[in-house]
């Protein structure tokens, strides 16, 4: 038997229920569905929540040493900000060490934290934002403010007595195009 994987498992899956079956789904862009905000958890769960909250502030802080110590630092990391994926701690680290030195005024927060944990493994979905000010020459005047939001999914394990992320996934939310606003 061919296994179907991917789009064609995604088109294969339509063909069978109809088109109509998902058309429901786009017209629930910009609903937030506001229960984990009110959530009382437990205190592992908490402990999920104050560990990205805390990842979120060293972010902030730009400090590169303070966000490290919130991942698990080895080949078993993975981050994944849009599609673009970093495997491993090395390759992640990297990425901070060339990007962290060109933002300044930098918030980032991590906002309808959804923390799910099972013994030594957890997960959580999130909201983030940003706005930072990029410096550079390639700007006029030498900076660029920013400000951009989106989902995302932080996969964390028990890592020596604390919570550690294991795998980081953020997507950017789409702006609405200029054509699209005029509607």
């Amino acid at each position: 038997m061919k296994r179907i994987s991917g789009l064609g498992a995604c088109a294969a899956l339509v063909a069978m229920l109809g088109p109509g079956v998902f058309v429901p789904a786009l017209g629930h862009e910009g609903e937030n569905d506001a229960r984990a905000a009110d959530a009382a958890f437990d205190p592992q769960q908490q402990s999920v929540v104050t560990t990205l909250s805390d990842y979120a502030e060293a972010v902030a802080s730009g400090d590169l040493a303070r966000i490290e110590t919130f991942f698990l630092r080895n080949e078993d990391f993975s981050h994944f900000e849009g599609s673009y994926p970093d495997w491993g701690w090395a390759s992640y680290r990297e990425h901070l060490a060339a990007e962290l030195p060109l933002f300044s005024e930098t918030r980032y927060t991590m906002t309808d934290i959804r923390p799910q944990v099972d013994g030594a493994l957890a997960f959580a979905t999130f909201t983030w934002e940003m706005d930072v000010t990029v410096v550079s020459d390639q700007f006029e005047g030498g900076k660029h403010p920013v400000s951009m939001r989106g989902l995302g999914t932080a996969v964390l394990m028990q890592h020596e007595g604390s919570w550690k992320i294991r795998h980081l996934h953020t997507a950017r939310e789409q702006q609405a195009s200029a054509d699209h606003a005029a509607e």
